[in-house]
């Protein structure tokens, strides 16, 4: 869906207006066109005496927008108010319209155009109140983001964005990639603008996120923030929706009410850092159930290239000039000159050495405002920061241990890759194993974002993060 035709979709204008009284008028229930209103969600929430006939159905709901505003309408516009009720609320006929108000035919339609001008531009003001009210709730459910805006991110937001969007599949979306990549701040980024749209009814964000990145540049874990567990998210989508349960309710009820809700209405679900979920294996099929028409968005550090039915996309590192644009911003943000004015010559080391990972560039940038380009970078190659938390450790120590020995000596024939990658007779023939060995491992090393993949269909490469290669050399070193 383009932007355009979101703008589109947000328009009250006369014809609608029109179209909607005469549904009424007739009792026709198929199609309306005041269904996309925010206005409708505000009238169920808020308005008590609306709500009740809202919640009846669509056709309803947009007798309830009428309803409301012609009684808006009535307050200035009086006779206005009379006639589009007498015509369409009461469908009396227009002659006898006339006769009570004392009109001509052609006086009656003259008027009837006037007031329907008028209870649009009243329904215009109603639906910007509604939609303004119900963004700064949603937004109110989003963390403070981490950015004031990304960078190198534009082919990635569109897809992402149009496979949001729109009102068919995919229904569960998920953006992997290693630590450090973005991830959470691209899904940050989506539902905000996902919010300023009227696709959704709902919004909600689940994370199990543990780690931040300090303003001066470290790694620090939040303690005392237990990892999502599957009835975690129950209850969090329970409260977060205000959904009716009773005391000491069961996991199997709040399951129901989950799912019921989620398939009435369009909600976006976003659940950052997936892996973090205690049964993940089981959490897919049941999001399946409870797709259409609500989406979700998922972040992870593992490629959900196994599970059918998943829209799976995979956030690779910024390139050299997007790192360059990341390295001013962060550092006029922050009032360092000193970096702001910064060759690219003199940037470019710190690509050479970290690649383009927001969160190692981020993590230089801090530790440069106490120390030397040169220590600094020293340091990083060495895995580990000042506060002793290693980049490496919250990289890639989990999955690197999570690793058979056949996939561990896979990963490393790949340090020798290089930018072009491995074909995988190449890396067969480098690695010094069994060809099926390698094959099972490079597909274990691909679901766990360890390995890139470059070429095409016709002609697989497979290479390594800069940062992955770092990693492994180090480990190399000390064994």
């Amino acid at each position: 869906m383009t932007e355009q035709e979101i703008t589109e979709t947000q328009i009250v204008n006369e014809e609608q207006t029109q179209a909607a009284l005469q549904l009424w008028h007739e009792g026709e229930t198929a199609v309306w066109p005041l269904a996309h209103l925010r206005l409708g969600l505000h009238i169920r929430s808020e308005q008590a005496l609306y709500g009740t006939l809202a919640e009846t159905g669509a056709a309803a709901q947009n007798r309830a927008i009428l309803s409301l505003a012609l009684d808006k309408l009535r307050t200035n516009h009086p006779q206005s108010e009379e006639l589009l009720r007498q015509r369409f609320e009461h469908r009396q006929d227009i002659l006898v319209i006339c006769n009570s108000m004392n009109i001509s035919r052609s006086s009656y339609f003259y008027r009837q155009k006037h007031a329907i001008t008028h209870l649009t531009e009243i329904m215009i003001e109603l639906e910007k109140e509604a939609r303004l009210d119900w963004q700064e709730q949603m937004m109110t459910r989003l963390e403070p983001p981490t950015y004031t805006a990304l960078v190198g991110i534009e082919q990635s937001y569109q897809i992402l964005a149009n496979a949001l969007l729109a009102e068919s599949e995919p229904f569960i979306l998920c953006i992997d990639g290693l630590g450090g990549l973005g991830k959470s701040a691209l899904a940050d980024y989506l539902a905000r603008q996902a919010i300023t749209t009227v696709r959704f009814d709902e919004v909600a964000w689940v994370t199990a996120k543990q780690t931040h990145l300090s303003t001066r540049g470290r790694l620090q874990i939040d303690s005392g923030r237990p990892a999502l567990t599957f009835p975690m998210l129950m209850d969090e989508l329970t409260t977060r929706f205000d959904l009716p349960q009773s005391f000491n309710g069961s996991q199997l009820h709040k399951q129901r009410l989950v799912r019921h809700y989620l398939q009435e209405s369009p909600c976006l679900i976003i659940i950052d850092n997936l892996e973090t979920v205690a049964d993940y294996a089981a959490l897919i099929p049941e999001l399946k159930k409870w797709q259409n028409p609500s989406k979700f968005l998922i972040t992870s550090r593992l490629r959900l290239l196994d599970q059918t039915g998943v829209f799976s996309y995979s956030l690779i590192e910024l390139g050299e000039t997007a790192v360059y644009q990341l390295i001013r911003q962060e550092a006029k943000r922050t009032g360092f000159t000193d970096l702001e004015k910064a060759s690219d010559e003199e940037l470019h080391q710190i690509y050479q050495v970290v690649g383009g990972n927001p969160l190692a560039i981020k993590l230089v940038i801090g530790q440069l405002r106490y120390h030397s380009l040169p220590r600094v970078l020293a340091r990083l190659t060495t895995g580990q920061n000042e506060s002793g938390i290693g980049l490496f450790d919250y990289i890639y120590q989990e999955a690197w241990d999570s690793l058979d020995e056949t996939s561990q000596t896979t990963l490393i024939a790949l340090t020798h890759a290089g930018d072009s990658g491995f074909t995988l007779d190449h890396l067969i023939e480098v690695a010094g194993l069994s060809p099926s060995s390698v094959e099972r491992a490079v597909e274990e090393l691909v679901l766990l974002s360890l390995v890139d993949l470059r070429g095409s269909i016709f002609d697989r490469r497979y290479s390594l993060h800069r940062l992955t290669e770092m990693f492994l050399l180090q480990m190399i070193e000390q064994s």
